[in-house]
């Protein structure tokens, strides 16, 4: 199997972290393969603000919501952000900053599991608390926080619905639930209404 595929089907947003430090130069190359995604015209709108300090992390920390508690012992936090106007903006409504940010985030979680590393992605975070600790202008949007760090051998901080998640098989939809060729053909139930 393609190794770049096998580390693809190893990603896993996994929880049970090490405090174990993430050295300078391992952190650089997780940003290297970030930056080194591909975005509309080149335009590379993401700006990731990498946490390794002890204060500045604790502050981080305190901006997560009470489901994200298990990325406590967490070294590495890098704040995926961005503007509208950093990249293309299409006639007819598109705009691409969240889909180039959210490419150059990947890249980042497979190189991280490549390294042995758990590179777990969260929405859950009060911006408005965060952006301040960072220096976060408030026209930038923080996208996601990428929490990065060695996986631990002791899951026992996670709470009973995680360590199922940590510990049970993978769980994908079909291929063709999400796959069509040449038409749209799905069986999605209509949208809720707001």
């Amino acid at each position: 199997m393609d190794h770049i595929l096998r580390a693809i089907e190893e990603r896993r947003a996994r929880r049970a972290l090490s405090d174990r430090p993430v050295d300078r130069e391992t952190a650089e190359t997780l940003l290297r393969a970030a930056h080194l995604a591909p975005s509309c015209a080149n335009n590379q709108p993401w700006r990731l603000i990498s946490v390794d300090d002890p204060e500045v992390l604790s502050a981080v920390k305190a901006s997560l919501t009470k489901g994200n508690s298990w990325a406590a012992p967490a070294p590495l936090i890098v704040a995926v952000a961005s503007r509208v106007d950093l990249d293309c903006r299409i006639p007819d409504g598109r705009e691409y900053y969240l889909f180039g940010c959210g490419l150059a985030a990947m890249n980042l979680m497979i190189q991280a599991t490549q390294l042995g590393l758990i590179a777990h992605p969260i929405a859950g975070f009060r911006q408005r608390e965060l952006k301040p600790v960072l220096g976060i202008p408030e026209e930038y949007a923080v996208i996601a926080l990428i929490i990065v760090g060695y996986p631990s051998d002791d899951p026992s901080r996670l709470s009973e619905k995680h360590l199922a998640e940590e510990t049970g098989p993978r769980v994908r939809r079909p291929l063709d639930a999400v796959v069509s060729w040449n038409r749209f053909d799905f069986d999605d139930p209509p949208p809720e209404s707001a």
